[in-house]
């Protein structure tokens, strides 16, 4: 995955007040897009809670292989820190893997989805 909306695609419009992505969704203006480093490294203001949202924009990368989102509970090693849940997409097999761990222990891994919605050198929001 290469860059940020935020990087390439994000434009502020006075008129409205909204911030206008390449995927034609208004976002809040108030949203702060910071420009990020792949991989990222962050924490989750305020925790999650019910109703808590996370939105994830990025590009794929032109000639991409797969790239991976985790949100972890923690950052400790030993043991490992829980994974609420990790996606990773996989272009050779068009695949969307979801899984979680929970006390050291992963999920069943689930991949079967009706379509593979990522596009090389396009947008994506997860």
């Amino acid at each position: 995955m290469a860059g940020t909306v935020a990087e390439r695609d994000a434009l502020v419009s006075a008129a409205d007040g909204h911030l206008n992505n390449s995927l034609g969704s208004p976002v809040q203006a108030d949203v702060y897009f910071p420009r990020l480093i792949v991989p990222f490294c962050g924490h989750i203001k305020g925790g999650m809670r019910p109703g808590k949202k996370i939105l994830v924009m990025g590009i794929v990368d032109l000639n991409p292989e797969s790239f991976g989102i985790s949100l972890t509970c923690g950052e400790s090693e030993d043991p490992p820190a829980d994974v609420a849940i990790e996606l990773k997409a996989v272009f050779t097999e068009r695949q969307f893997v979801r899984n979680s761990c929970v006390a050291g222990e992963w999920g069943e891994e689930q991949s079967s989805i009706p379509y593979f919605p990522f596009i090389p050198d396009q947008p994506f929001r997860v």
